[in-house]
């Protein structure tokens, strides 16, 4: 498994969800990309990881009494990846749109932890939202395939 891969298994394991707007802001800072760029990199990873069943895709949506509802999303891979692309391509600061855990994703990164744990490696460095330890200050990737899902 990537140090990418990891990170943002990592950033689901609490079960909560990770908004994409929490992935797109600090990959933009720390690649220089543009909106667009980001949007289609961060789409990319998304695409792998429900595709491999090592994430899932949720919102929140409108109930009944207007107030917010999770929803995870079911349907077809294809069908999930056109919903989360059609809201993380619209303007603004909020899209909605979560990645969530798998238990197969969940599963591989327990395994990727104690593996780590056991050759002496932090498990929990760098994974502060910072994406550290992929790309170098130029916006370049480090280790090969690296901004790929690797698992």
């Amino acid at each position: 498994m990537n140090e990418l891969t990891y990170q943002l298994l990592a950033d689901v394991a609490d079960g909560l969800g990770t908004d994409l707007y929490g992935w797109h802001e600090p990959i933009a800072y720390r690649t220089g990309e543009d909106d667009a760029t980001t949007r289609s990199r961060v789409l990319g990873w998304i695409r792998a990881s429900v595709e491999q069943d090592i994430m899932g895709l949720g919102s929140l949506e409108p109930g009944e009494d207007g107030r917010g509802r999770w929803s995870n999303w079911d349907g077809s891979a294809e069908e999930r990846l056109e919903r989360a692309d059609a809201r993380y391509r619209t303007t603004g600061t909020l899209w909605n749109v979560f990645a969530t855990d798998t238990p197969r994703g969940m599963h591989l990164y327990s395994a990727e932890r104690s593996r780590r744990e056991a050759a002496g490696i932090d498990p929990d460095a760098h994974v502060d939202h910072s994406f550290e330890g992929i790309w170098d200050a130029e916006g370049n990737v480090i280790e090969p395939h690296g901004d790929e899902i690797v698992v």
